[in-house]
């Protein structure tokens, strides 16, 4: 094993890999990052129409189910509660997420 290295030129050797190293961090170019504009919109289209005039509209007929049940004495407090709570975290998610993250 020792005669396999005693043959080596090692300053050549450090040179070629020195200059080999030199070479690929000048001609290097940064990588690209990646694009998440596309899955940004399309997430913030759905939380567009949850929270805009489809999820109003969704949120009225629900209040409108709450109102039929107590018109026709059916009325279930857990799922009128449970309406309730689910309007004000689908309208209030937006603002909560926003104020977690601005932290």
């Amino acid at each position: 094993m020792k005669q396999i290295f005693s043959n080596i030129d090692w300053t050549k050797l450090l040179s070629i890999v020195g200059t080999a190293a030199f070479l690929v961090l000048i001609f290097a170019s940064p990588s690209a990052a990646q694009d998440f504009s596309g899955v940004h919109a399309f997430l913030d289209a759905i939380v567009k129409a949850i929270t805009g005039p489809i999820g109003v509209a969704i949120s009225a007929l629900a209040v409108i189910a709450v109102g039929f049940s107590f018109m026709t004495g059916r009325m279930d407090w857990t799922f009128a509660v449970s309406i309730i709570l689910g309007i004000a975290i689908v309208f209030g998610g937006g603002t909560f997420v926003k104020g977690l993250a601005a932290h």
